[in-house]
C-alpha cells in the first residue's frame, strides 16, 4: 500500500522531531485527538494549538519513532497500525527518563487536499 506523500512527510518529521516540518503537513483548522487506554485523552483544534503540542512533545523524548505495520488508504482517509517507541528525556508518568518504551497503536488520518485535516491517535 502506498501512503499519500503528506502522510509520509508527517511520519518522517515526527520521527526526526522536526516541529516545523510536522506542522507544515496540517491544515489551519486541524483537529488532533489522542485517546489512551491509560485514560490520558486529549483533543485540540487549530494549527497554533497543534504547533504548541508538537513543540512540547518533541522535547519530552530524546528519541521517538513511529513505524507503520499496516495501512489502509481509501480516498481521503488513512488508517495506520503503528509500532511506537521512544526514550523519555525526563521522567514521565509510567515512563522513567532514559528507559526505552514501546507501544502499539492506531492512527486515523483525514486528508484535505495536500494537507492533513484530522488526526486521531489511539494507544
Amino acid at each position: 500500500m502506498t501512503l499519500p506523500d503528506v502522510v509520509i512527510r508527517y511520519l518522517e518529521a515526527y520521527n526526526r522531531r522536526d516541529v516545523a516540518a510536522l506542522v507544515a503537513c496540517v491544515t489551519d483548522d486541524v483537529i488532533f485527538e489522542n485517546v489512551s487506554n491509560a485514560g490520558d485523552s486529549m483533543a485540540l483544534k487549530g494549527r497554533d494549538a497543534f504547533l504548541k503540542l508538537a513543540a512540547q512533545s518533541a522535547t519530552l523524548f530524546s528519541v521517538r519513532r513511529q513505524i507503520v505495520r499496516m495501512a489502509v488508504v481509501q480516498d481521503e482517509r488513512v488508517a495506520l497500525e503503528i509500532d511506537w517507541s521512544g526514550t523519555p528525556s525526563k521522567d514521565l508518568p509510567g515512563m522513567p527518563a532514559g528507559k526505552s518504551v514501546s507501544l502499539r497503536g492506531a492512527t486515523f488520518i483525514t486528508l484535505r487536499g495536500d494537507h492533513i485535516s484530522n488526526i486521531t491517535d489511539l494507544s
